[in-house]
């Protein structure tokens, strides 16, 4: 059985991904309503903790950290399915990627030899999109979101390869959630790309990836996503 770790996986992608991974591994969701998260825990069974934190809060995201080394001291692979759709800069910066950076780095002891995915968005608009640091607008922020977080990406994939972390990205495909309204009136609730990415031994040596719904890799505009871009356009971010 694999440690496995989900961030937002009471509800959404991040619950869909958890119930197919629930039967053979050991799960931590980590959750920001207590309540939400310990049904989930009864409805998925003995094989799923819950820790509660607001990973966008520093102080928060330590207690959370502590809490999952109490439980794990080794993470086989760590989803970050987690996310808000932002209605200000900050909030999109500080829940959709410094959440993500710090928990992975403050668990990089834990993560040798293991996965970390991030759940982002449809690689076609990701394709499209300039990389761009203004955010006045709702779909400004939601470039900014699937831009910065493919970036992020990258920079996690070359600072973790000395450890045999590999790093990827994945389109969970239309989900039902509450990210949004058009999400709420989805029907489909699987994401079978998640459990393959996060078990399959086809994908084990691949770092720096993005792949689609169907688990197929998807080639992105190398003149706007590379390591050498993510530590210059994420920089101001993270220092």
């Amino acid at each position: 059985m694999k440690n496995i770790v989900i961030t937002g996986g009471s509800s959404g992608v991040g619950l869909a991904i958890a119930k197919d991974l629930v039967q053979e591994n050991n799960i931590i969701i980590i959750g920001r309503n207590q309540q939400k998260a310990q049904l989930v825990q009864v409805k998925l069974g003995a094989n799923v903790k819950v820790v509660i934190g607001d990973l966008s809060k520093a102080s928060e995201r330590m207690q959370v950290v502590s809490k999952i080394k109490e439980i794990f001291s080794h993470i086989d692979v760590l989803i970050h399915s987690a996310g808000v759709m932002p209605h200000t800069a900050g909030e999109n910066i500080n829940n959709n990627l410094l959440s993500h950076y710090y928990l992975t780095l403050n668990l990089q002891e834990a993560l040798v030899n293991s996965r970390v995915l991030i759940v982002t968005g449809n690689p076609r608009a990701i394709n499209l999109m300039p990389i761009c640091d203004i955010q006045n607008s709702v779909l400004a922020r939601a470039g900014w979101l699937v831009t910065h977080k493919t970036l992020l990406m990258f920079l996690l994939a070359n600072q973790l390869e000395n450890q045999n972390t590999t790093v990827n990205s994945f389109f969970p495909g239309d989900v039902r959630s509450d990210l949004m309204d058009y999400t709420k009136t989805l029907t489909n609730t699987d994401v079978p790309v998640g459990k393959y990415l996060a078990i399959s031994p086809d994908v084990k040596h691949l770092s720096g990836i993005f792949f689609d719904e169907d688990g197929t890799v998807v080639p992105l505009n190398t003149k706007k996503f590379s390591f050498e871009n993510a530590e210059k356009n994420l920089r101001q971010y993270l220092s």
